[in-house]
């Protein structure tokens, strides 16, 4: 622009800074999983150009450059893979402040915790004091009641265990190659290579298709092993066997189309009929092409079903292909890719052909004559070549043995009834106890408790094994995280029963059957052990998320504990809640506020570490990614829940209660509406507008008319 004889240049966007010295790249290094294309980790090499000297140095993922005030970034990659994108920012005072004052606000919460004459020090000190008094109270009650114990022995102390879709066997098992389970149990030690790269034990991968195929952990007599040799052995021969599962949600009319049999099963050649030129067609195909067209609001439980058959027949497709059978290294390959009969590219690998051929006629000559020593021998040959040709990618003989055990086990589903059972024995004899103390039930609730302790200890000792199979922290994906989430609400619940009263430990206990009920209940948390995107590659992974996810184990706790106080409301009289409103209720009251005074502290904690891992991976703190937002809300949400004490006319239990229970819908929001419903950096999802999943109706509806009930009778209790 000229004006008076001047040229003025107007720009729009980030202004230009000129840096006091050059960078130069001289290669950008991209490392995939073996086998795949899924990035492991990318860094670019470069060169530092000042004042006539070059400096060589590595940038990646969590590792920055800094130079002379400025930061330089790992931020992403042109798409072809041959250049690099860095971010890059220069504010060293306003880092160095911003930390100092993070560091003062830790300290602060902290010192809250533990400092004399805090609140949560003055709620701490009440539970001793209640502690007194109810030794008091508990005398003189036994003196009165006369240790009435034969009302509270007939408990179901030896509840059976609900029965398990995991392990139901279909109607008519097919019969086929008779594998020996001895010999399916060294297969199930070979190792495979998955589409992510990621190096297993056989059994895991033949879990992870079955599960997805059929919705099972066995087949007829067969266990994962057997079936998954049997039918990459002969898939033709399993083209007839009703092994396709049929979900109920699509209808009675997808049934019939399908052909499924009572048990909600099809088989591959049940979905196909000939053309007009004798070409097999999926007799789903227009049903799944106007599903798969349709946004995901707008999918019907028809469509979502048609479109998860599919998914199931494009498995059955992989198993035909051999996509899961991929046990055989390439000699020299430099990506460290394994191949089934066929390479990538659906040709013939004469190699590996060589290597799987002897061994598949050996287990078909066995399953005739039952020798399986021949069977045996070539199988260790496998496992041979693996470790000669794939050493450098094979985990350790440890690993496999234990995720072999923990597959064998399965331990999170029946941590899941166990826990349903220790946590709702103790919710029933709660309320006996505080009706009715008796001193041997007092003995029994606390055995029960000692138990429930047992599984305690083996579910830590699970996320343990988890961590060393898969090399990070056992939080990294959203089963991972619910199954860490239990754990903490349990060890809430533990760390914060002091006082004998049985509803604190077991509204820890129901945090666990709530959360490991969805992790098992649904088809969006798959156990399958994944690898870690580049950016969770990182110490970060284990000080920002667990702190982060145990703060959800804490609000998970009060929410429980706001419940069964709604209930007493609800089922007590006024003598009784006279009696307890004092003492028992108290109690529980005190316990939920510390817990939400502890998960909020977490939270806050952990959000504010998570602007420094933010700013030390990519230059800054905030970004308003969904789930940044959300924390933040849920943060605010908590804050007003823990201050309604001071507020006049919010003061009572009732209304704490009822707050701190719809409060953890945005704990909800914050997990899996982010995960699953929202998109952005913490999303496991696309962002389209998804059906809203009816429990969530179920809960709202729940907890509205809880609420009304107890408001209502809290109302008649504390009438004068």
């Amino acid at each position: 622009v000229t004006l008076d004889g001047l040229n003025i240049i107007l720009g729009f966007g980030p202004k230009v800074y000129q840096t006091p010295f050059a960078l130069k790249l001289d290669d950008f290094v991209m490392e995939t999983y073996p086998g795949s294309n899924s990035p492991s980790a990318y860094e670019s090499h470069i060169q530092i150009i000042d004042e006539g000297k070059q400096t060589p140095y590595k940038i990646f993922m969590n590792h920055v450059l800094n130079h002379k005030g400025y930061r330089f970034f790992q931020a992403s990659f042109d798409p072809d893979r041959q250049g690099t994108v860095l971010s890059v920012n220069h504010d060293f005072w306003g880092t160095l402040i911003t930390y100092i004052g993070y560091t003062l606000l830790f300290l602060g919460l902290f010192v809250t915790l533990f400092w004399r004459g805090t609140h949560f020090w003055k709620l701490n000190r009440s539970l001793g004091e209640i502690a007194a008094k109810k030794v008091t109270i508990l005398l003189l009650l036994l003196s009165f009641l006369g240790f009435n114990a034969q009302n509270t022995d007939n408990h179901q102390h030896d509840a059976a265990a609900p029965n398990t879709t995991a392990t139901q066997t279909p109607a008519q098992p097919a019969a086929h190659l008779e594998i020996s389970k001895e010999h399916a149990d060294k297969f199930g030690y070979l190792l495979v290579q998955g589409f992510d790269g990621r190096i297993e034990p056989m059994n895991s991968q033949a879990l992870d298709v079955l599960r997805k195929m059929a919705k099972k952990e066995k087949w007829g007599d067969l266990n994962a092993n057997q079936w998954f040799l049997s039918i990459n052995l002969n898939p033709m021969a399993w083209m007839n066997d009703p092994i396709i599962k049929i979900g109920s949600s699509g209808g009675e009319e997808l049934l019939k189309k399908a052909k499924a049999n009572e048990d909600g099963y099809t088989s591959m050649m049940n979905l196909f009929v000939s053309d007009g030129q004798g070409m097999p067609r999926f007799i789903l195909e227009d049903d799944f092409n106007i599903a798969f067209r349709k946004k995901p609001a707008e999918q019907s439980k028809y469509d979502l079903e048609v479109i998860a058959i599919n998914e199931r027949v494009q498995i059955f497709y992989g198993i035909l292909s051999g996509q899961y059978f991929r046990i055989i290294p390439i000699q020299n390959d430099p990506n460290h890719t394994w191949n089934s009969w066929l390479d990538q590219e659906q040709k013939a690998d004469a190699q590996a052909q060589n290597v799987i051929a002897p061994y598949f006629l050996s287990v078909i000559d066995a399953s005739k004559n039952n020798n399986w020593t021949k069977a045996d021998a070539e199988l260790a040959k496998v496992q041979q070549y693996q470790k000669t040709w794939g050493k450098t990618v094979i985990p350790d003989e440890s690993k496999i043995n234990i995720e072999v055990l923990l597959n064998t086990l399965n331990l999170n589903f029946y941590l899941l009834i166990f826990y349903t059972l220790i946590g709702g024995l103790l919710i029933v004899l709660g309320f006996i106890e505080l009706f009715k103390p008796n001193k041997i039930l007092h003995k029994i609730i606390k055995i029960i408790i000692y138990i429930g302790v047992v599984g305690y200890v083996l579910h830590f000792l699970g996320l343990i094994a988890r961590w060393y199979i898969s090399g990070h922290a056992p939080w990294s994906n959203g089963y991972e995280a619910i199954v860490f989430i239990s754990w903490v609400g349990i060890s809430a619940g533990l760390m914060l029963y002091r006082n004998s009263n049985a509803l604190i430990p077991a509204a820890g206990f129901m945090v666990a059957v709530i959360m490991m009920g969805f992790a098992h209940g649904t088809s969006q948390l798959d156990p399958q052990i994944t690898p870690l995107v580049p950016v969770l590659k990182s110490y970060w992974l284990i000080v920002h998320v667990a702190i982060i996810v145990s703060s959800y184990g804490f609000f998970a706790l009060s929410m429980i504990i706001a419940v069964i106080c709604l209930l007493f409301y609800i089922i007590a009289d006024k003598k009784s809640y006279e009696e307890h409103n004092r003492v028992s209720l108290k109690e529980l009251t005190i316990v939920s506020e510390m817990s939400l005074t502890i998960g909020l502290f977490a939270l806050v904690v952990g959000v504010f570490l998570g602007g420094v891992w933010a700013n030390e991976s990519w230059g800054r703190y905030w970004s308003w990614d969904p789930k940044e937002t959300w924390a933040f809300i849920s943060t605010i949400i908590y804050a007003f829940v823990l201050h309604m004490r001071l507020v006049p006319g919010l003061r009572g239990r009732w209304a704490f209660h009822v707050a701190a229970m719809f409060a953890f819908c945005s704990m909800v929001m914050t997990y899996f509406g982010v995960n699953y419903y929202l998109s952005g950096l913490h999303s496991y999802a696309a962002g389209d507008p998804v059906p809203v999943p009816a429990w969530v109706y179920i809960s709202a509806s729940f907890m509205i008319l809880l609420s009304v009930g107890s408001y209502i009778k809290y109302k008649v209790l504390n009438k004068k």
